[in-house]
């Protein structure tokens, strides 16, 4: 694959028509953020769970240069890992086919160019925005189940699972009913199955148990009815040592035909364990994960579902969403929504553009692994630590001064009156109060941030001057 008559790898790197390829093999591994630049990248799928592993760390990333970057495999022989097939561009066989994949990378580039940038409001927005981003790219409009062996749940849907631990499967419903309701995607009924009420894995042992000790040592035999002089008992009863005929323990009768002689009404079980003889056992489910022990009655169901994209999210990867969010739902204690924060700026730069000597401090900190953070602990508590966020900041800054959250990667500030080099300062103090709160929180978790401060200018949009902040601290850390 390194070498043939007309294709030539250099240090892993083929430069072809103006496109340039990384190959990632076993000799070689480079991050991806260090192949930001490249065209496309192939992979060595020798080893298919390293493979696996790749492509987690492509698909999953927050940089759409990388989530949507084209990767093909090579020496990919067992085509039968669902996960791998799903998040992949196609398999070369052959070195002259890498040639083939440069008109179908330029059409992929343009259909990027298509998307809209709004990274979305919510954690679920966004990742819902990274599966559109996808489909629309690869020209999909639907999201299938597909069954896998590595799934907590026994599922996967793996252009939206990518982004969870296996473990974490069940997350993954959550996203999609999302939305779901917000009628970005329509369900086709798949299948039904049954989750831990614990952990919600569905990893699941189903036992027949005994209702006296729990034991699942259980003997279990017919029950036998004979006609003639009505005696029941387990067939051991009926059996004798000698020969296979049956015999009544009762008037000591042979028992000839079923259904003239006897019957079988039922089954009666005996607990190798405490002795006891019941007729009616107990299933319970014991958790793989967690060893939680449930009644099957208590398990939670959920329908696995195929999703087609509805005209609202056939459009919303390249428009954005309408209404999607509730503005009061979502508003943080000292904080303003998106609306109101640039509403503000308005009158900051009208004031700017009116008054020569004042001076006011835009800025932006960016919290880069924020998603790696708040996956960890889920939704309902997202706005609670946002909140906590906020309320370290408000300490730093004057009362004056105001902030907007509207991605909980970055964080927008407001500091009138005040200096670059006093803006600076405080949004040090800020980045490192931060990193300190979190780090004794959550186990030692090492936020990575970047923040920029600049003075809010009467030449350009306060618009123009948010996206610049914006983006040079995303691609800062790129």
């Amino acid at each position: 694959m390194k070498a043939t008559a007309t294709l030539k790898f250099k240090e892993n790197i083929l430069k072809w028509d103006n496109a340039a390829f990384y190959l990632i093999d076993k000799d070689s591994y480079a991050r991806p953020e260090q192949l930001m630049d490249y065209d496309a990248v192939i992979i060595d799928a020798s080893d298919q769970e390293y493979t696996r592993l790749l492509l987690r760390r492509f698909r999953a990333h927050h940089n759409s240069s990388l989530y949507l970057k084209p990767i093909y495999l090579v020496n990919y022989k067992e085509q039968t890992d669902v996960f791998i097939n799903e998040l992949i561009d196609g398999i070369i066989y052959f070195p002259e086919q890498i040639t083939e994949k440069i008109n179908e990378i330029s059409e992929l580039k343009q259909r990027i160019t298509h998307l809209d940038t709004d990274p979305g409001h919510t954690f679920e927005s966004q990742l819902i925005k990274k599966v559109l981003a996808f489909l629309y790219t690869r020209e999909k409009k639907s999201i299938k189940p597909l069954p896998y062996v590595y799934s907590s749940i026994g599922y996967t849907y793996p252009v939206l699972s990518v982004n969870f631990e296996p473990f974490e499967e069940f997350r993954v419903l959550d996203i999609l009913s999302w939305a779901e309701n917000e009628n970005i995607i329509w369900p086709d009924f798949v299948d039904r199955v049954y989750f831990c009420n614990n952990c919600k894995n569905g990893h699941l042992v189903y036992r027949e148990i005994c209702p006296s000790c729990d034991s699942a040592n259980i003997k279990s035999q017919d029950l036998i009815h004979h006609f003639p002089c009505g005696y029941i008992g387990p067939v051991s009863d009926f059996r004798n040592t000698i020969d296979s005929t049956m015999n009544c323990p009762k008037c000591s009768k042979n028992l000839r035909h079923i259904g003239v002689d006897y019957d079988k009404p039922s089954i009666i079980n005996h607990c190798q364990n405490c002795n006891e003889v019941f007729q009616d056992y107990i299933v319970k489910a014991k958790c793989i994960h967690c060893k939680h022990d449930t009644d099957v009655q208590y398990l939670l169901a959920k329908d696995i579902n195929a999703y087609k994209l509805t005209k609202k999210g056939r459009h919303a990867a390249t428009s954005g969403f309408i209404g999607e969010r509730n503005e009061k739902e979502d508003e943080i204690f000292g904080a303003v929504n998106q609306k109101t924060f640039q509403t503000m700026l308005y009158y900051e730069t009208e004031r700017v553009k009116h008054n020569i000597s004042a001076n006011i401090q835009l800025c932006g900190l960016q919290l880069e692994n924020i998603f790696d953070l708040t996956r960890k602990f889920g939704k309902s508590k997202e706005k609670a630590f946002l909140t906590e966020l906020v309320q370290i900041i408000r300490e730093q800054i004057k009362t004056m001064d105001f902030i907007n959250i509207t991605n909980p990667s970055m964080i927008l500030i407001c500091m009138a009156d005040s200096s670059p080099e006093t803006a600076n300062e405080l949004m040090q103090r800020i980045s490192d109060k931060i990193k300190d709160l979190i780090a004794n929180n959550f186990n030692g978790f090492s936020i990575v941030t970047e923040f920029k401060t600049e003075s809010l200018k009467k030449d350009i949009s306060f618009e123009k001057q948010i996206h610049n902040l914006s983006t040079f601290l995303v691609q800062s850390n790129d």
